[in-house]
């Protein structure tokens, strides 16, 4: 596997990119009021087959439209980045000087277009 440092610049190698950030505290917050709105009003809730509600999702998953196309800039290199509940090795935090979101990417799916060093 490749071995990226932080200021390299990367594209995707790939037209479906799993890139994902952690989602706020303030987005959980919200995702519970709408979960709290839809049970008043009465709407269809998500439940588990256990019953229980659904948590609130810890991390928000992005698209791009032309993802091959993104320049990004490696913050660090070598992450083992919370995804889900669990932890996905092999990845890079990374940035769109572009938009200013930074978030992870699985290494394999980018490849260096210059080093920062």
């Amino acid at each position: 596997m490749e071995t990226f440092y932080k200021g390299d610049l990367v594209r995707f190698n790939t037209d479906r990119p799993d890139a994902w950030r952690r989602t706020t505290g303030d987005e959980r917050q919200a995702w519970y009021r709408q979960l709290a709105e839809d049970c008043r009003a009465g709407r269809d809730v998500p439940y588990d087959s256990g019953g229980e509600s659904k948590l609130a999702p810890n991390d928000t998953w992005l698209s791009f439209e032309n993802p091959r196309g993104v320049t990004l800039i490696v913050n660090r290199g070598r992450v083992r980045a919370a995804c889900g509940w669990g932890a996905r090795a092999h990845c890079l935090e990374v940035t769109d000087p572009a938009t200013g979101r930074t978030f992870f990417v699985s290494k394999k799916q980018v490849t260096r277009i210059k080093g920062g060093n």
